[in-house]
């Protein structure tokens, strides 16, 4: 045998694929179901996006949600869709727990949508840190006298930080006395 050996033509039942009746017409759409990319709204809502952003992105007209009985399936598809994204996340978040951290990858995009679509950043116990006062003693006193020592070279006469904060206790109480007469 002469040429190259094996079989040409790829596997069996490869070629042309096999010519559409002309004749025949594809079949008609539900009455319901014109107008509206069903197939496109269920897959964005199950991908996590809101309805404005399928209405704008799908280019959906308000005269076709219109009608009572299409928007009420339009919203009963994407609460659906929705709920299917909430449980996939929820699914995803528990096989990367389940993970070793070797072959784990990064986390921090399942962490975003953790925290913006199931609100897990608010359940968590919010820890209130006790000020350190020592330091910010120490902050505010050398606040005040940096303010001090510029207000004096304004006014051309020394300026101490406790003259700066009689002077701003007065135009506070001359403001409120202002705004009660």
């Amino acid at each position: 045998m002469a040429g190259k050996k094996g079989r040409s033509g790829g596997p069996r039942g490869g070629g042309r694929p096999p010519k559409r009746n002309p004749k025949r017409k594809p079949p008609r759409k539900p009455p319901a179901a014109r107008g509206l990319p069903w197939e496109r709204i269920r897959e964005a809502s199950e991908a996590g996006a809101e309805e404005t952003e399928i209405v704008r992105a799908l280019e959906i007209s308000e005269s076709a949600l219109g009608d009572q009985a299409t928007l009420t399936r339009f919203r009963d598809v994407l609460a659906v869709g929705h709920a299917r994204y909430l449980l996939e996340l929820r699914k995803t978040i528990k096989k990367r727990g389940l993970r070793t951290t070797k072959s784990a990858g990064s986390v921090n995009a399942l962490s975003l949508q953790a925290r913006n679509q199931l609100d897990w950043d608010k359940l968590l116990p919010v820890q209130e840190v006790e000020p350190d006062l020592g330091t910010a003693r120490q902050r505010l006193k050398d606040l005040l006298v940096r303010l001090a020592e510029s207000r004096s070279e304004i006014e051309g006469k020394r300026v101490t930080p406790l003259a700066l904060l009689d002077r701003e206790a007065r135009a506070v109480e001359e403001a409120h006395a202002r705004a009660e007469a």
